[in-house]
């Protein structure tokens, strides 16, 4: 194999994995930067034990090194003694907690491409393996052929930059306060007020989410098929907008898409995960009878909704 050749291998595995961390860094951002790394946050970091506070952390920090190794596997400082050596470490690391979670039987999505590419832990696992393998050749048998300077500068300000930029563009924020919730009345009275008495339906929806829109027209269809028997419907939408300016135009568009406009709130995303995401997802429906709950549906499997069963539990009240 000629020296050409070696270097061209050589820059095609660095392109190629660069594009892999760059992937799963914006994957965590999806389908909306806020949306995004709060799930992130809540889904994968939390199921580790990680606190809330220090996820905010966390989360921002490795997508940000993420970005960054991304860079600097495209440049040519200290790529043998740090950056390849540092990626190769990091992968080993998460390979270790992989294994942990295929041993144990984990089938349920790593979040290492967060939900824009669910992936198994095993899947994952053999990405990392084989992306470890790929690392190794230019530190062993394609050595001569990978160009090296010694200038800690750009590898130091280039984390530098890429870290700052994610807690300046993802900012940690705050939940939003409400009035205090009356006695006798649910958590959901602050929003609502009448929200604790009869039928109620209480939607947690995020305005851009597909299968919110979807779930939103259904309910919309039922309402106008059965006037008398589906009760008042309301909904906390989160605000899926940077900065955070109540997402108007994107509710504008779910309510033209659903055909109908229900009342609402919009809640910042922070104040959604407190009540809602942190334990469940989108899309949420909650059958609400005299401030009880009926039926709770979220997600688009298991527990998905079901305007069947919705109806089957209204028509008990009657």
């Amino acid at each position: 194999m000629t020296n050409q050749s070696k270097r061209k291998i050589v820059w095609g595995i660095r392109i190629l994995v660069s594009a892999l961390f760059i992937l799963s860094a914006v994957a965590k951002l999806y389908p909306s930067p806020l949306m995004g790394i709060q799930g992130f946050e809540s889904k994968y970091l939390g199921a580790l034990g990680i606190d809330a506070g220090l996820a905010k952390i966390t989360s921002r920090l490795l997508i940000g090194f993420e970005f960054s190794i991304a860079i600097l596997l495209l440049l040519p400082y200290y790529l043998k003694k740090i950056i390849i050596p540092s990626t190769i470490t990091l992968l080993g690391i998460f390979s270790i907690h992989l294994l942990v979670q295929v041993i144990h039987g984990g089938a349920s999505n790593c979040g290492c491409f967060g939900e824009l590419i669910p992936m198994t832990p095993l899947q994952a696992l053999i990405k990392n393996i084989l992306t470890i393998g790929l690392l190794t050749l230019p530190l062993t048998y394609l050595k001569d052929s990978l160009n090296d300077k010694e200038n800690l500068h750009p590898v130091f300000y280039t984390g530098l930059i890429m870290s700052l930029m994610m807690f300046l563009l993802l900012p940690q924020g705050s939940s939003i306060s409400g009035k205090k919730m009356k006695k006798g009345e649910t958590v959901y009275s602050k929003y609502f007020d009448d929200i604790g008495s009869g039928n109620q339906i209480l939607c947690f929806f995020a305005p851009t989410c597909e299968h919110c829109m979807s779930t939103g027209k259904q309910l919309s269809e039922l309402k106008e098929k059965y006037p008398g028997l589906i009760p008042d419907i309301q909904i906390l939408f989160m605000d899926e907008t940077y900065p955070a300016n109540g997402s108007e135009k994107e509710i504008a568009d779910y309510f033209k898409f659903i055909g109908r406009e229900f009342d609402y709130k919009v809640l910042e995303t922070n104040e959604m995960n407190d009540i809602f995401w942190e334990k469940k997802d989108f899309p949420g429906v909650l059958y609400l009878y005299n401030g009880k709950e009926r039926v709770f549906f979220d997600g688009t499997k298991e527990n998905e909704f079901n305007s069947v069963k919705l109806i089957n539990e209204i028509k008990r009240e009657y």
